[in-house]
């Protein structure tokens, strides 16, 4: 067992090409570039969805959404996740998440000895449902890199990991952080302060937790990922009949499977991890994260059922010969209806099982998907495609996972609503 600290920094909805290590220029992102600096960036990583929680199960369990479980808001994840295998293997583990959706009631916290969600007390937005069956508050976002800096000074004497999921860089949270003076008034305001948020996110979180883990003497020996759970449209394509928008063109918003909504941040640093390292060459995907970390803990990934597989052979090639990932929103309420998508380095297939629609685009020639060539594709592959996407939409998960009930469907029902998700 290789005696590591391993952190895992999640920041909601933040787009690579927002990040100075991946060549931004508006803003600077000093702390998480230099995780890149020192340790190995990709330089293109594919999320399994849109969705936080669907997105973030992934991660956490090295599983597509039909293996874990979690794939719309009445569901839990079926693990086990990162936090209970290494807490099998002495660690002691601790979770901070800001997404309401990350919760207890989601089976989220299983395996972790620490866990910080949402409340009341801690939220930044709390609302009454106009027009709700209940008078139940919701309460979205959990300011708590405090306690997590805290969390690691009192257990620096012992191996650790802890997952932190930053909410704030989400839309919304931007007058809440006006109010904190997180942000200021009319600075980088495009895009619901969408800049301003990741700078934050950089100088609060990232910049701190690195000085906090020096001033503790585990820096050292400490693995920290930074990564996104998924990408966000800032309006690069068109998303006015969207029925939960209400008509309404309104970015940032994440409700497809265009790769500005499911290309994520991946950066990671530590012992084993080469330092300055970009893979350029090939893609990586979320699912692999897990089985990464894993390896590099001196984890035995046998008998683990996962579907992601370690990056570790990847880093030490600098290049990576994965050769698809699987990507859905099957939680129809959201958007446009049920997705499904299949991405090669060349290629993406979209199917929407609501409408009946499918896309297909030819990446190389056509990075931003505006170009539809789904009916030049030979009909027998794409029946080989489609019956790929039909393997990942039934679930295969164990029999005795947790169903809600219609009275907690219509509470999360209304707590999607106050975010905008659904109607």
């Amino acid at each position: 067992m290789v005696e590591r600290n391993i952190i895992l920094i999640s920041l909601d909805e933040v787009r690579p090409d927002h990040l100075g290590c991946y060549g931004y220029q508006k803003i600077e992102t000093p702390n998480i570039d230099m995780v890149a600096e020192k340790g190995t960036l990709f330089r293109t990583c594919i999320s399994s969805a849109d969705f936080t929680p669907v997105a973030m199960g992934t991660v956490i369990t090295g599983k597509y959404p039909y293996r874990h479980g979690m794939r719309n808001a009445y569901c839990s994840i079926t693990g086990p996740s990162i936090g209970g295998i290494l807490k099998e293997h002495g660690y002691t583990t601790a979770g901070f998440v800001g997404n309401g959706l990350l919760a207890d009631r989601h089976g989220y916290r299983v395996g972790f000895d620490h866990w910080d969600e949402t409340s009341k007390e801690k939220s930044w937005l709390e609302l009454v449902y106009p027009g709700g069956e209940s008078d139940e508050m919701f309460y979205e976002g959990n300011y708590w890199v405090d306690e997590m800096f805290k969390w690691i000074r009192e257990n620096r004497e012992k191996k650790i990991f802890a997952w932190g999921h930053l909410y704030e860089t989400h839309e919304g949270s931007e007058n809440a952080l006006l109010r904190k003076g997180l942000i200021r008034e009319g600075e980088l305001s495009d895009f619901s302060y969408y800049d301003a948020k990741i700078k934050m996110a950089d100088r609060n979180l990232i910049g701190v937790l690195i000085q906090t883990l020096k001033e503790q003497g585990v820096f050292e020996k400490t693995i920290l990922v930074v990564m996104s759970d998924h990408g966000t449209n800032l309006g690069e394509h068109d998303v006015k009949n969207i029925p939960w928008r209400g008509g309404r063109i309104k970015y940032p918003q994440h409700t497809t499977m265009y790769d500005h909504d499911l290309k994520v941040a991946l950066m990671m640093m530590g012992e084993g991890i080469p330092s300055g390292r970009v893979i350029e060459e090939g893609m990586v995907r979320s699912v692999d994260v897990t089985p990464t970390l894993l390896d590099l803990a001196g984890v035995s990934l046998e008998g683990l059922g996962m579907d992601g597989q370690s990056l570790v052979p990847v880093i030490e090639a600098g290049k990576s010969d994965i050769g698809e990932v699987y990507s859905e929103d099957v939680f129809e309420a959201r958007g446009y209806g049920m997705l499904q998508a299949i991405r090669t380095r060349r290629n993406k297939f979209i199917r929407n099982l609501t409408l009946g629609t499918e896309e297909f685009y030819d990446l190389e020639k056509d990075p931003d998907e505006k170009n539809n060539i789904i009916s030049r594709q030979d009909p027998e592959e794409m029946t080989v495609i489609r019956k790929k996407l039909n393997h990942y939409l039934f679930n295969r998960v164990p029999s005795g996972k947790k169903q809600f009930s219609e009275d907690e469907k219509e509470a999360i029902d209304q707590r999607l609503r106050a975010l905008g998700y659904i109607e």
